[in-house]
């Protein structure tokens, strides 16, 4: 694939199918995401991926309570009707979630393990695997550290989660601000010279 195509259309995938992902390809996604930047090249992450059922459907409970928790609180949580449709879709079916990929680090390491989960969403996609990126879970990390088997003693916590399959809808490039909505040239409020070039609507 090229690489611009994947950069382009590795978008949030929430509508997955249940089909396993074979191991190879799985294979293949963490060994991407280890290949990304990490400072003074000390890899201090840690992965737990999930494919047993008994487990997704303990973890599925979790990322159901707290995103039910979160909506109480802050209603307008999703920017758009399909984000919302599309969120409550694997809210609704996250038990059937074929691939969990957990990302753990050193408290505050969210930068250091960013790098680390897009290399692997953007493998996915290469792999025609959809995925998403949730913190959801990090609200009970407690919680899903007690269902994955973290010791309480390993120094690191769950930064995010990605929830991965094949999925159901289409591939496409995600609604964004164009470039020159966005972007500067070389002073804050200056026109930027680069546009996109693509159709963003």
């Amino acid at each position: 694939m090229d690489l611009h195509e994947a950069l382009f259309t590795t978008r949030a995938m929430r509508r997955l199918r249940p089909d396993p992902v074979p191991d190879e390809v799985v294979a293949r996604i963490l060994d991407a995401g280890v290949r990304a930047p990490a400072p003074g090249a000390v890899q201090t992450w840690r992965f737990v991926v999930v494919t047993d059922r008994a487990v997704m459907g303990r973890l599925a409970e979790l990322w159901r309570t707290t995103r039910d928790q979160l909506l109480e609180v802050v209603p307008t949580l999703y920017h758009s009707e399909i984000q919302a449709r599309s969120s409550q879709y694997l809210h609704d079916h996250f038990e059937d979630v074929p691939l969990l990929i957990c990302g753990y680090g050193p408290p505050g390491s969210q930068m250091i393990l960013a790098p680390a989960l897009w290399s692997m969403c953007l493998a996915a996609r290469a792999e025609g695997v959809g995925s998403t990126f949730t913190t959801l879970l990090t609200r009970a990390k407690d919680d899903v550290d007690a269902i994955v088997g973290v010791p309480a003693d390993a120094g690191l916590e769950l930064i995010a989660a990605l929830p991965m399959g094949y999925p159901l809808g289409r591939w496409g490039v995600a609604s964004r601000q164009p470039v020159q909505e966005v972007v500067f040239a070389d002073a804050w409020g200056a026109p930027s010279r680069w546009q996109s070039s693509a159709n963003h609507d």
